[in-house]
């Protein structure tokens, strides 16, 4: 018996909600009656509380301070150094060289020239001597007159005309636009400028030219020919035989007995000083200018970032178990006595 009220009531706490539903329990043993009874179970829930606790924190913060640092500092200074250069050295060599020396020696030599020679002589020749004649010749002369004729000519008669004609106007209108107000987004009404087309009548005016024929006199100038005769001088030439005495130039040759300066050319030792340059070592002393780094210590002011600890107090939630204690029925099969009536 008690190892069936045991497994009846496990089987109630392990579905307490199947119970409730009314489903179906075995029939209790006799003696024995279902009742529901209350019971508690242990529960653990997350819960958040404010915990207030101290944090320290760094703190940057910039702080000038003075570094010294050892800088390498160039100093000049003289210095006298030697040196052993080549030098230029010229001194004179006696060489001697073999020259050519001309000289003029006069000889008599004999040569042949042409000598020019002048003579007179008469000469006979045909000259053609100018003379004239007058002759009655005859010539056409045209003369110039003026006759009137009576010609046709096209005058062009310009007139306005006035005419009245549509034409297409563009004019400004304004004309309410929905738009959106950039400051609080709600849609309202903007004034905006748009072209707008409308026809208009016009009046303008053209020039209309007119064409027509009219007579006019018109004076053309004439040529009239005519025959005269004119006294013409006409040159004319006839031979005559003139003579005249003219020079004639000759040329005769003639021996001549002159004295000409010959070149002669002889060789000849001579001695000369030459200048020969050697190279020579030779010491020179000279000063230079150094340069040295010497260290010196310079103390200079720079900004530093360092942290300092600041100390606050913070307020965070901080997650805790919380055991809760939760009701629930269970029906379970109890004895049954006569002290419960």
């Amino acid at each position: 018996m008690s190892r069936w009220l045991a497994c009846v009531a496990a089987g109630l706490a392990a579905a307490p909600a199947v119970v409730g539903e009314g489903c179906a329990l075995p029939p209790p043993p006799p003696g024995h009656e279902y009742r529901t009874v209350t019971r508690y179970r242990t529960e653990y829930r997350t819960e958040f509380e404010e915990v207030k606790k101290a944090v320290t924190r760094q703190v940057p913060e910039t702080v000038i301070k003075e570094v010294e640092e050892t800088v390498l500092v160039p100093h000049w200074r003289e210095v006298t150094r030697q040196k052993t250069v080549m030098a230029p050295v010229t001194r004179m060599v006696p060489r001697q060289r073999e020259v050519c020396r001309t000289e003029w020696v006069e000889q008599a030599r004999e040569r042949t020239v042409l000598v020019p020679e002048t003579r007179i002589e008469e000469r006979q020749r045909k000259v053609l001597v100018r003379g004239s004649r007058e002759e009655l010749r005859e010539r056409t002369v045209l003369e110039r007159g003026v006759e009137m004729q009576e010609r046709e000519r096209a005058v062009t008669v310009v007139r306005p005309v006035t005419e009245t004609h549509r034409r297409q106007v563009v004019t400004q209108e304004r004309v309410a636009v929905p738009a959106c107000d950039p400051c609080t987004g709600q849609p309202t009404w903007v004034c905006r400028v748009v072209p707008r087309v409308r026809d208009e009548c016009v009046t303008t005016t053209r020039p209309e030219a007119t064409t027509r024929v009219e007579k006019v006199a018109v004076a053309v100038p004439t040529v009239t020919a005519r025959k005269e005769a004119v006294a013409v001088r006409v040159p004319t030439l006839r031979e005559e035989v003139v003579t005249e005495r003219v020079p004639v130039r000759s040329v005769r040759q003639e021996k001549q007995t002159y004295t000409a300066l010959v070149p002669v050319t002889r060789r000849e030792v001579v001695t000369d000083q030459v200048p020969v340059t050697e190279l020579a070592p030779k010491v020179v002393t000279y000063t230079e200018r150094v340069c040295e780094r010497r260290p010196e210590v310079r103390v200079r002011r720079v900004p530093v970032t360092v942290c300092r600890e600041v100390t606050e107090v913070v307020t965070e939630r901080v997650p805790c178990r919380v055991a809760v204690r939760v009701p629930y029925k269970v029906t379970v099969c109890v004895p049954v006595t006569g002290c419960d009536d």
